[in-house]
């Protein structure tokens, strides 16, 4: 469960961060970049999103706050990805209750 919340929360940061980009040539640096980071969930996100290739941190020496988060070579894909596996999981779904729901009428029909 802790990994699906993880993984939205990588959503929507990644989603702020790519509006701040597009406005700022594909470098938050800083006041920006130390609001964007004020806390320590803000933060854990985005080491999440520099694991994956989202984005990119600089900080200054002995310092966990990022004076400039740069765009990372993996954002526009890691973002279809992850749209991509969950429109998969929800026609394997439904996919799978119409196979069962057919395969007891095709049952009934042929054993009276």
């Amino acid at each position: 469960m802790n990994g699906i919340i993880m993984r939205v929360k990588m959503h929507f940061c990644l989603r702020k961060l790519e509006k701040l980009w597009r406005d700022n040539n594909d470098t938050i640096t800083g006041e920006a970049a130390v609001k964007f980071s004020n806390t320590r969930s803000k933060l854990k996100v985005l080491k999440a999103l520099q694991a994956v290739g989202c984005a990119d941190l600089f900080c200054p020496d002995n310092s966990n706050r990022p004076y400039a988060i740069r765009a990372g070579e993996n954002s526009s894909i890691y973002t279809l990805e992850r749209s991509e596996l969950w429109l998969n999981r929800i026609i394997s779904f439904i996919a799978g209750i119409l196979t069962a729901v057919m395969a007891d009428c095709i049952v009934r029909v042929l054993i009276p």
